[in-house]
């Protein structure tokens, strides 16, 4: 009878020494994902981070080109251009038809 007592001591022993390792074992498993997790979300952060200074440099670049392109399209500069290229405004109108009424009605 004694050494049934000591067998099953000796199991319960082996069961929570057992349990005790797979307690560690999780543990160790959850302390490493969540490093793993850490270092995902630094390098996105660093990766939204590069993304949001690109389009602020993109959104800076096309105020300037959309500053140019009013500039070259204004009517001064235009009329400038197009006198330098040997363009002048005409004296007279002459129209095709008989008319200049019809040709400047709507239909």
């Amino acid at each position: 009878m004694r050494r049934i007592k000591i067998e099953k001591k000796n199991n319960k022993v082996t069961a929570r020494s057992f349990q005790k390792y797979i307690l560690f074992a999780v543990a160790g498993i959850l302390a490493v994902s969540s490093i793993f997790m850490t270092v995902e979300t630094a390098t996105s952060g660093v990766e939204v981070s590069s993304l949001r200074q690109k389009e602020s440099e993109l959104a800076m670049e096309k105020r300037n080109l959309e500053g140019s392109l009013v500039k070259t399209l204004s009517m001064n500069d235009l009329g400038q251009k197009g006198n330098e290229m040997g363009y002048v405004k005409p004296a007279t109108m002459v129209y095709v038809s008989g008319s200049p009424e019809a040709m400047a009605r709507l239909p």
